[in-house]
């Protein structure tokens, strides 16, 4: 398999950053083209105790706001590793979803991106964004996870020499 594009799903979070990073190094050695995509997720709730307006508007500029800081960050971290990347976001409440199709979009032959949560076999991802990917993708996925959250392996005994 050639690596031509990978698409780098990125929330902001350290770990997005840092799976941006090894995006980079990876399209380094190949193809030079990464595709950064971030999800702006307005939230629209107000306090039971109160009758006061939602401003959807400012939430909204708010959630693409951020999450067009969010690709303009992995932005800078391929220029300074020479790699080309093109940009998009989206507006939506299923990132998982948003993320598949936009690596089917833009022609993607891998995607990159950060695993939060719990890394047991019986909680794998429950109801997280990676799951969805996980499940959904058509092309590999490459997920880094954070290791503050890793336990250590648990090994039988070791074999004799």
């Amino acid at each position: 398999m050639i690596i031509e594009k990978i698409l780098v799903a990125t929330d902001g979070s350290d770990l997005a950053l840092r799976a941006a990073q090894v995006a980079v190094l990876l399209a380094g050695t190949g193809a030079r083209r990464i595709v950064a995509f971030s999800v702006a997720q307005p939230h629209f709730s107000l306090p039971s105790d109160t009758l006061a307006s939602v401003d959807a508007g400012a939430e909204l500029r708010r959630a693409t706001g951020a999450a067009d800081a969010h690709v303009a960050t992995v932005a800078h971290i391929a220029a300074h590793g020479g790699v080309a990347c093109s940009t998009a976001t989206r507006i939506g409440s299923a990132p998982g979803r948003e993320i598949v199709k936009a690596a089917k979009e833009h022609g993607c032959d891998l995607i990159v991106m950060g695993a939060h949560g719990p890394f047991d076999a019986n909680t794998l991802f429950t109801g997280s964004v990676a799951q969805h990917v996980l499940a959904w993708s058509s092309i590999p996925v490459l997920l880094l996870r954070d290791p503050r959250d890793a336990a250590l392996p648990e090994f039988g005994q070791s074999p004799s020499p």
